[in-house]
């Protein structure tokens, strides 16, 4: 088990403007993600603002013990109609939630308002709220598997929930009928963007139960790219067969909408 530098703060708001074009506001019960993941963008772009953290990206995490409650007073003016997304800079479902329960709460204080609700998240420990889930007027839950082989999860996001378990999530989110979308980013380049790989993951997902698929190609902004490669490098040397060409971004575009069309799945590149 890693050693996590763990700290309590207090947010004077929890509700910020999004610069996502599906929400109106994002939402964030954690500052850091113990998952870590080595593709994720957060730390590149508070590398890009000078931010200090105090410890690698994946070893620290702050904890907004009064969440809730600066919650419960910022719905008071917010438009009944603004769309609020939950996930956007750290997993708030991470296993710090698992002692402080904050983004339970969270969710006991929004299922009391019209708005609409999206949550992206890649852990299992989703399903301890489902009671809360269907009380919730208007939500999207969204579940993070840029891969269905545990070989590549166990390289590139080594402390994120294992495969099974998120798929597990998804057939019983479907199986509630909360029809549940798979987040298909980043379609990481060398592991899932070969034609096997492609048809592997629709196959899956089909079998999962979901109805939509959101994918993404990896911005391979230079920060990111020499980490990656060593990783993939990784990855071949486990996987000694997993050596296929990546697909062009046309033919990688046109293989994923002939899955879909033949799965049924709504998805787009």
């Amino acid at each position: 088990m890693r050693n996590l530098h763990i700290t309590e703060t207090f947010c004077k708001t929890i509700l910020n403007r999004s610069k996502v074009g599906a929400s109106d506001y994002t939402l964030n019960a954690y500052q850091g993600c113990a998952f870590g993941c080595a593709y994720c963008y957060v730390p590149v772009i508070r590398g890009f603002r000078g931010v200090a953290d105090p410890a690698p990206w994946g070893g620290w995490v702050q904890v907004k013990v009064n969440a809730p409650d600066v919650l419960r007073r910022q719905m008071l003016s917010a438009p009944s109609d603004a769309k609020i997304l939950i996930g956007t800079a750290a997993d708030s479902w991470q296993p710090l939630e698992k002692q402080y329960q904050i983004s339970r709460r969270l969710l006991e204080e929004l299922a009391l308002y019209p708005n609409p609700v999206s949550i992206l998240t890649r852990s299992p420990l989703l399903l301890r709220d489902m009671d809360i889930l269907l009380r919730m007027p208007s939500l999207t839950v969204g579940v993070s598997i840029p891969t269905f082989d545990d070989t590549a999860r166990r390289i590139f996001e080594p402390y994120a929930p294992a495969i099974p378990g998120r798929v597990h999530l998804v057939r019983r989110l479907a199986e509630a009928g909360l029809k549940p979308r798979l987040f298909w980013c980043p379609i990481l380049y060398g592991v899932s963007d070969t034609p096997e790989a492609v048809r592997d993951y629709f196959e899956h997902a089909a079998q999962s139960g979901v109805e939509r698929i959101v994918c993404d190609r990896m911005n391979y902004a230079r920060i990111l790219a020499k980490p990656h490669m060593r990783l993939l490098a990784e990855y071949r040397r486990q996987r000694p067969g997993s050596r296929a060409a990546s697909l062009s971004a046309e033919a990688l575009s046109a293989e994923i909408a002939r899955w879909s069309s033949h799965y049924g799945i709504e998805c787009r590149l």
